[in-house]
């Protein structure tokens, strides 16, 4: 098979004749008129005949070279077709979705899924509302997301679920604090403390409350807050112990201004899930996005 000419070569002979001139064509592509003329020097010896007429005139075409460029026109043609044809196709692959996730993920555990799908999926378009477990379940099964990820063990009316990892609750204080010494507090001292919480709806407030209760006993919440990031600044300024993600707390753990404090005989684990609305049929780019999520969840 005869080799095919360079599709830049053949847009700047077109261009030649467009200007005038290879001097003029040179400038237009951001060439010197040496480089233009040892392409099209080369163009003519790849296609084996004259092209060009070179005078002080300027530079006409040969009769073939007329030839030439009625065909590389159509060749160019076909070519940006080509190219638009392709970025249309493009367009057509990307996915555009809606994804719910609720506070604690979105901070500690939606990076790296998104990190994953950018990598891996990016024909999948994610936008991430973030929002406490009830907010998240609503705006699913109203059909305002694809996808909701909650971290509540509780059961979720109107909405499949499907168990991607989990957590734990860990009470917290600052190192002044009467129970920072101690070897553990009992459920009731916890239920009666006035604790710093996430505000109802809230995974982590369910969780607490659902642990408590199967204690046979009643929060009664201190502070109520609906940031994470308040809520610790809060309990480090002596304000009073908080309850939230084991996951969350890790920074303030780990450099002295909160610690932590075991609470006997009560199970702060929990689930973290993804939901859906029963009859939906998953979409390729949601089961994309729950697979990074089992894959990942539980990296940290």
């Amino acid at each position: 098979m005869a080799s095919i000419p360079d599709l830049a070569d053949l847009q700047l002979l077109a261009d030649v004749v467009t200007h005038g001139s290879i001097g003029a064509a040179a400038a237009a592509h951001g060439l010197s008129q040496p480089q233009a003329s040892r392409r099209m020097t080369r163009l003519e010896r790849q296609l084996g005949v004259p092209i060009l007429i070179r005078s002080n005139r300027g530079t006409a075409l040969t009769p073939a070279g007329k030839v030439v460029v009625d065909w590389a026109t159509l060749l160019l043609s076909a070519a940006q077709n080509f190219s638009t044809s392709v970025a249309m196709l493009r367009t057509t692959q990307r996915h555009d979705m809606s994804v719910a996730v609720s506070m604690t993920i979105a901070e500690h555990r939606a990076p790296a899924w998104l990190a994953d799908m950018a990598q891996h999926h990016p024909e999948v378009h994610l936008t991430v509302t973030v929002g406490n477990s009830s907010e998240v379940a609503a705006l699913v099964r109203e059909g305002k997301a694809a996808l909701g990820f909650v971290e509540t063990s509780a059961r979720l009316p109107g909405l499949r679920r499907h168990w991607i990892g989990g957590d734990r609750l860990l009470v917290a204080v600052p190192p002044g604090h009467p129970w920072a010494d101690r070897d553990g507090i009992g459920p009731s001292e916890l239920a009666e403390a006035g604790v710093l919480v996430r505000e109802t709806g809230s995974g982590t407030r369910d969780t607490l409350e659902s642990a408590l209760a199967a204690h046979g006993l009643t929060l009664t919440p201190g502070t109520t807050l609906a940031s994470n990031a308040a809520l610790k600044a809060a309990a480090a300024a002596g304000v009073g112990p908080v309850v939230l993600s084991e996951l969350s707390l890790r920074p303030e753990l780990a450099e002295r201004r909160l610690v932590g404090v075991e609470v006997r005989g009560l199970d702060l684990g929990r689930d973290f899930w993804a939901v859906i609305r029963p009859h939906d049929t998953l979409p390729e780019a949601a089961r994309a996005v729950m697979e990074a999520a089992l894959r990942l969840g539980n990296s940290l």
